[in-house]
């Protein structure tokens, strides 16, 4: 008995695009990474976000906004359970290196590489390394925000140059997005690092 049509409560978001996509059924019986419960039910379904997931994007069209400034988009590389959905403007001529280059190299100095060896780490020692990934994802979503309506205020006041200046913002959250990336590397390493199974203390040598 469904109805044939709904309002919904409200718009959906891009944090709730975020949150599904990267669901592994928390706070129930089914969640891969579970501490506790029937062993049984732990894994028993596919999550959305997999190990495999190379590239998650979304477009965000804002019909309030100048034609220029008005598409986002919003890309995140590897695991969505372990990455930071990140928004860069759309109407550009050249992005950031660190996210357009496309190396097939493992290297921490490219933001899809980063994404996967962080993601590798942290699945091994989710529950040691799951604050580090809650605060990474909620900072990267803030600075997304903070500097699309600081740009927004700057094309505001000057639109001349357009690409000019949303080249520019695009540059600043991608040194912003190293930045933080290469924290987290370094904290989940550490964490991963202390979980080895030869680990002994160094009074035993």
């Amino acid at each position: 008995d469904l109805p044939w049509a709904m309002v919904p409560e409200r718009k959906i978001t891009v944090e709730d695009m975020k949150t599904i996509l990267s669901s592994h059924y928390e706070g129930t019986p089914y969640d891969c990474y579970a501490k506790h419960g029937d062993p049984n039910y732990r894994g028993m379904y596919r999550p959305l976000g997999i190990s495999r997931d190379n590239v998650t994007h979304f477009t965000q069209i804002r019909p309030y906004a100048p034609e220029e400034i008005r598409a986002i988009q919003w890309l995140s590389f590897g695991s969505n359970a372990f990455n930071a959905a990140v928004a860069f403007y759309a109407n550009v001529e050249t992005t950031p290196s660190y996210v357009a280059d496309q190396v097939v190299k493992a290297t921490s100095e490219n933001f899809y590489w980063a994404n996967r060896i962080i993601a590798a780490l942290c699945d091994a020692h989710f529950n040691k390394t799951a604050i580090f990934i809650e605060r990474y994802q909620g900072a990267v979503q803030s600075k997304s925000n903070e500097i699309i309506n600081k740009y927004d205020e700057e094309f505001a006041k000057n639109s001349a140059n357009a690409h000019e200046l949303l080249e520019k913002a695009n540059q600043e959250m991608a040194d912003f997005l190293k930045e933080k990336t290469d924290k987290l590397l370094h904290d989940v390493l550490f964490t991963a690092s202390c979980e080895m199974k030869n680990g002994f203390a160094r009074s035993d040598n």
